[in-house]
């Protein structure tokens, strides 16, 4: 799996888990689970981005 499409799959499942808690068939329905958990989607996909460009310059700058 390509790296780049780690971060797709990763926003996608979280997606998924942000809906069911939407569906109403799990105990965490109230509005300050769904507020967290998007909120907690986002931190981690911008902490992941983040450390790929940090991998990215660190590689670079061993390569020369």
């Amino acid at each position: 799996m390509r790296k780049s499409s780690r971060y797709i799959l990763y926003l996608v499942l979280g997606f998924i888990i942000y809906q069911i808690i939407d569906s109403g068939e799990t105990g965490l329905t109230h509005q300050d689970a769904r507020n967290t958990l998007i909120v907690a989607i986002l931190v981690v996909f911008i902490l992941l981005l983040v450390i790929r460009v940090i991998k990215n310059r660190y590689d670079d700058g061993n390569g020369e």
